[in-house]
């Protein structure tokens, strides 16, 4: 057997692809999580280091006794879009599933979405996002799966920290853009449904989403996505408009006003947010830790506004680049009809 023959000599079913750059103090989480997987079935690990400065390959190796795991050198082009499209590049499976080096699967994540992808192309996994709130004693916290951006709510997107798909549909369209530092998932997601594909979730097949730490590094991550979004509505104004035609309206109003939730939760969040303020306010030892963690969550809030409102300000659009033709937007209007009225 030759290094690149695949752990335990079988032909993996699915390949799970982790774009990694230094990821040290958070990739052993993420490797534990998927050493828990209840799968009957062929897989293997590509973690795509993006050129770490820390011991991430390292920690990464450790586990590749525990795990058909393999590290992949992705250092010679930079960017989460190319480090993931270098582990597609690697992986030897039909079908991949990503994964994020901060986040945490569940223990039948694999399984759920195996079993999703046997009658889908595409499949988003849910992801369960922590309330500030929350604590080990009463967990709160809200579950997502598609979300849909305001300007064009029309095409859903799945986070590429939790989209698996059948390589072949990866391949047609091309993989991630590498151009894109930030949006480089709804900009997949979009050309995957223009090209015929279809978005599917899988509710069962849950990961634990965690957000970043620290003021500062929340406000860098949220400025990114400001800029990314503008790209992305600079690069799909065609198609935006051929669907506002044929919506027969005006453009939705936005993101660009200010912190506007993007998500449309398919399986709807526990309790209210007034709910779970009520939580605590009865027991009157826990307020001291509801005052702390209301802190943080207007932290976080703050953070947010501010990183969204510095990426319009800073951001800057290459208006030289191609936008996307109307034609495709055209095709996939005649085959869906998403406006058509309901038959009588």
């Amino acid at each position: 057997m030759t290094p690149d023959d695949p752990p335990g000599g079988a032909v993996p079913a699915v390949s799970v692809i982790i774009p990694a750059y230094n990821a040290s103090a958070t990739i052993g989480r993420q490797l534990a999580a998927l050493s828990r997987q209840r799968v009957d079935a062929a897989w293997e690990v590509i973690v795509s280091d993006n050129g770490s400065t820390d011991r991430t390959a390292d920690i990464a190796r450790e586990w590749a006794d525990r795990l058909p795991l393999r590290v992949v050198d992705a250092s010679e082009r930079r960017g989460p879009a190319a480090a993931r499209n270098a582990g597609a590049d690697a992986a030897r499976a039909p079908l991949f599933a990503f994964c994020d080096a901060d986040d945490e699967v569940t223990d039948e994540w694999l399984a759920h979405l195996l079993r999703a992808l046997a009658e889908a192309e595409v499949v988003v996994a849910c992801a369960r996002v922590e309330s500030p709130y929350s604590t080990p004693e009463r967990p709160l916290y809200d579950l997502v799966t598609t979300l849909r951006m305001p300007f064009l709510p029309e095409l859903a997107f799945g986070s590429s920290s939790r989209l698996a798909l059948r390589a072949g549909a990866f391949a047609a369209v091309g993989g991630f853009d590498e151009s894109l530092r930030t949006g480089e998932d709804v900009d997949l997601s979009w050309r995957l449904q223009l090209a015929g594909y279809h978005l599917n979730e899988s509710p069962d097949a849950l990961i634990v989403h965690h957000h970043r730490d620290g003021f500062a590094a929340t406000v860098r991550q949220f400025a990114g996505y400001q800029r990314g979004r503008r790209q992305l509505r600079h690069r799909y104004a065609r198609v935006i408009e051929e669907f506002d035609t044929a919506r027969g309206s005006a453009p939705a109003a936005g993101w660009e006003t200010g912190v506007v939730s993007a998500v449309q939760p398919a399986v709807q969040p526990p309790p209210s947010r007034m709910g779970r303020v009520m939580l605590y306010l009865r027991d009157g030892q826990e307020r001291s830790q509801f005052a702390r963690r209301t802190v943080r969550s207007l932290r976080l809030r703050a953070a947010v506004s501010l990183g969204l409102f510095l990426g319009r300000v800073v951001g800057r659009v290459d208006t030289s680049e191609p936008q996307v033709e109307a034609s495709l937007a055209r095709r996939y209007l005649e085959r869906e009809r998403p406006f058509a009225a309901p038959a009588e």
